[in-house]
This record gives structure tokens, sequence and C-alpha cells, in this order.
């Protein structure tokens, strides 16, 4: 699909729903002092003596917080707090549909985001609907598992006095942390599953996250240890693509450094013959603008170089599943008439003479 033949818009289509649906990893950045932009202060440190009375400000804000303090930025954290849930809620929403493309992506060989989010997006918002449950219930049981056992140490006195509890504490954190984690996985599986196989039930037979589950889990129940081995095959991949990304990405990332090394002196050499200062707050947000680019600009390279590991994944998903799903089955493995069945030829067989009475029985 990928490599037969290579089609650069197909990849730079999925390297975009990589990024959407969260598959491909994110890197990180390295980052460096910048030299002062002010060359008309002479030796003053002006830029140094800003952030330090920025930071000082900031520090003494947080160390001594007060209503008086948080007042007049209320108005403003509210906004924050407001747009912040709407990209989320927005971005859960993208990557619910965009599960829906990725898998009439690998199964029709087409990639088309415009359309694709036309034809899915009712899907997609059945799925959303599962997600927000689903996250919403796995949030209120951690805070029930690991929130109600601390709340329950904390009345019984147990950390007022540590020293004379010492091996409640120790024996009750190490289970606590095992049931943490069992749970952790679980919740983990479970929207696996969700991903990997309601996303067909509902997409081919346009139903919501309910009636998807109760028709899976019926599908699972015949095949248990089927099932059990592919979420442990998913995991053995998963963990073997993390170890070969991550060092495809690194060596991405050290060769896109030159151009951006390159970028970086000429921004500074032109910034040092302007006379650019940092206390200006246009240059600020400049930089800051230019910042975020770069780093969407990296985060696509991810996802272009991720493409392969998306196919494979939502391949092996498919391979797996469509043995025993039928309405996917047909799809990717569309049944041709049958040849019709071989007939011996036929031999004229000899006529027969009536029988007359005292002849002998012809055999």
């Amino acid at each position: 699909m990928l490599f037969q033949p290579f089609r650069f818009g197909l990849w730079a289509r999925l390297a975009v729903v990589a990024l959407i649906t969260g598959e491909a990893g994110g890197g990180g950045g390295g980052g460096g002092s910048i030299p002062n932009f002010n060359t008309n202060r002479g030796g003053d440190n002006h830029w140094g003596m800003h952030w330090s009375a920025c930071w000082y400000r900031t520090t003494q804000f947080l160390s001594e917080p007060s209503w008086e303090k948080i007042q007049p930025y209320l108005g403003w954290i509210a906004l924050a707090i407001v747009v912040v849930l709407a990209v989320m809620l927005l971005w859960i929403y993208s990557d619910c549909v965009y599960r829906f493309i990725l898998l009439d992506t690998v199964i029709s060989g087409q990639c088309r985001l415009r359309e694709g989010w036309r034809r899915w997006r009712e899907a997609g918002r059945r799925y959303f609907v599962w997600v927000i449950a689903f996250g919403f219930g796995s949030f209120v049981l951690m805070v029930v598992v690991a929130g109600l056992p601390i709340l329950l140490a904390y009345r019984a006195g147990w950390f007022k006095h540590p020293d004379q509890n010492l091996g409640v504490l120790i024996g009750g954190g190490i289970l606590l942390m095992l049931v943490v984690i069992a749970l952790v996985a679980v919740l983990a599986i479970i929207d696996m599953l969700g991903r990997d196989f309601l996303v067909p039930v509902m997409a081919f037979e346009e139903v919501g996250a309910v009636d998807g589950w109760q028709r899976l889990l019926a599908m699972m129940g015949g095949e248990k240890l089927a099932y059990a081995g592919y979420v442990l095959m998913k995991i053995a991949f998963a963990m073997a693509a993390a170890i070969i990304f991550a060092i495809v990405n690194l060596i991405v990332f050290l060769i896109l450094l030159i151009p951006l090394g390159v970028l970086g002196v000429i921004g500074f050499l032109i910034g040092r013959g302007a006379g650019v200062t940092w206390d200006n707050t246009s240059v600020v947000l400049l930089l800051a603008a230019f910042a975020l680019l770069v780093l969407a600009g990296i985060l696509y390279v991810v996802g272009f170089v991720y493409t392969p590991g998306l196919v494979f994944f939502q391949s092996y998903t498919l391979e797996f599943f469509a043995p025993r799903y039928g309405p996917l089955g047909s799809k990717l493995f569309p049944s041709t008439s049958p040849p019709a069945p071989l007939t011996p030829p036929s031999v004229p067989t000899p006529p027969i003479a009536p029988l007359v009475r005292g002849d002998a029985f012809p055999t």
C-alpha cells in the first residue's frame, strides 16, 4: 500500500492522521541560551534583569497566594480554562472521526481527509460519546481506588505519626500501587479493544457504542484465548515499534537541526543588526509564534516517519479481526464465485433389447 507504488500525497495525508489520532509519538527538543539582542546598552544586562524581575514576581505570587492577588486575573483564568477544555474536546472529537478515516484508508488504499470527514463524522460523534464516558468513568474509578484508601489512612491518623505506622504505610503503599497498576492496565486494554475492534463494528453496522460492545463481547466470548494472544502480540509489537521509531526519529531530528540552526543564526544576526531587544513584547510574541511553527513542523515530520507503523498496526488489527467478523471479512477478502463442479463425460448406453419370456437375464 505504501511502497507499491510510493505515493507522497498518501504519506502526507496519513501523517496528518497519525498526528490527530496521537499514534505518532512526540519528540523532544533542545534549547540553549540566546545572547542579549540589545546592543545599545553596553554592559547593561537588561534582559537578565527583566526576566529576573518577572521570576521574582511570579515566585512571590505563588508563595503567598491570596484572594486579592488572584481576583484581578479571574476572568483570564476562566477564559484559559474554557479555551483549554474546548481545544481538548475538539482534539478528542477529531481523533474519533479520524479513527474511522484510518480504517477506511487501510481497507480502500485511498486517504481522502475532507471526504472522509463528511462520511464518518456521524460515526465519529457516536464514538466520541463513548470516549468521553469511558474517560470520565476511568477518572472517577481511579480517584475512588487511589484516593479512598489514602483518605481512610489519613482519617485513621497514620500520617500524623508515620514512624509508628511505618510497616502499615509501606505495605499498604505497595499494595495500593499494585492495584493502581493493574487497574491502569485493564483500562488501557479496554481502550485498545475499543479502538481496534469497536470502531469497525460501529462503522459497518452503523450502531452506537453500547450495541457495538454487545456484539463485540459476544464475538470475543467464543475466542477468549485468541483475543488474549492478540493483546500480548500487540504489546510486543508496540514495544518493538517504539524502539525502532525512536531511533529513526532521533536521526531525523539530528538532520533537521542543521537547517534549524542555520535559520537561528540568520535570525540572530538580523535581530542584532536591527537592535532588537527582549523587552519588546511584539518580539517575544513573534519568537513564540515561530517556535510553535517549528514545533508543528517537527511533529509533522515525526508523523510522516511513523506512517508505516500507523498502517502496519491497523493492518494487523484488520487481518486478525476480518476472519472473525463477517462484514469486515467480506470487504477485505471479497468472495469469488466458485467454479462449477466437474462432471464425468456422459457415455452413451447401448439400447437394451426387450426381454422375451424364456430368455436369460442380461448381465
